[in-house]
């Protein structure tokens, strides 16, 4: 858990850096640090979430089990 929270910090930092300078030198127009606070929280938080969910499912057990089919005559 320690590897999401730390790949989420630096996904959130990233984001904030671009949308930084894209507010600064792109749109160049000022937005309110809260507005932009509140996305970069929303950002960690969707990287926390898809983090739980994936090893949860665990993408590896999808794909490597296959299934069990009886191939022989019934025994009645």
């Amino acid at each position: 858990m320690t590897n999401a929270m730390i790949a989420g910090l630096a996904i959130s930092v990233s984001y904030l850096l671009f949308k930084f300078i894209e507010m600064r030198f792109v749109l160049k127009e000022n937005k309110p640090l809260k507005v932009l606070v509140r996305d970069t929280v929303l950002v960690y938080l969707s990287v926390i979430l898809g983090n739980f969910v994936i090893t949860q499912i665990g993408e590896s057990n999808i794909t490597s089990k296959l299934p069990e089919v009886f191939t022989n005559d019934p025994g009645f």
